[in-house]
């Protein structure tokens, strides 16, 4: 069973790489060409856009091209400031932050096994 769910995910990957990207990104994922900064914030921008069918290749190019990961995360965090930096974000206190850790290991846990976290 778990050989047909890997063979169905591989093939709807296929699809939305086909389908859903233009030949320059296409060339860049297949490395035909160089991945540019330019290149790599489009793949991305569109793979948010396609949801959770795309997550395979999100993960991917964030673990492959992390020196054009953290150039795209400066600049979301610039457009972030310049849309809503005159609203305060209260900072979470101690405890609270520590009972919502607990929360998610308690989760994890539960999911994943006690040796999880």
């Amino acid at each position: 069973m778990h050989k047909q769910i890997r063979i169905n995910r591989a093939f709807c990957n296929f699809l939305v790489e086909t389908f859903e990207f233009t030949d320059e990104q296409l060339e860049a994922l297949d490395y035909q060409m160089p991945m540019t900064q330019e290149i790599y914030n489009s793949i991305l921008d569109r793979c948010m856009d396609l949801g959770s069918i795309a997550d395979d290749l999100f993960y991917r190019l964030l673990d492959e091209y992390p020196e054009y990961l953290s150039v795209y995360g400066k600049m979301i965090e610039n457009e972030m400031k310049e849309k809503y930096g005159d609203i305060d974000i209260p900072e979470s206190p101690p405890e609270e932050l520590r009972i919502g850790w607990e929360d998610l290991c308690r989760r994890i846990r539960e999911k994943y096994g006690k040796d999880a976290i």
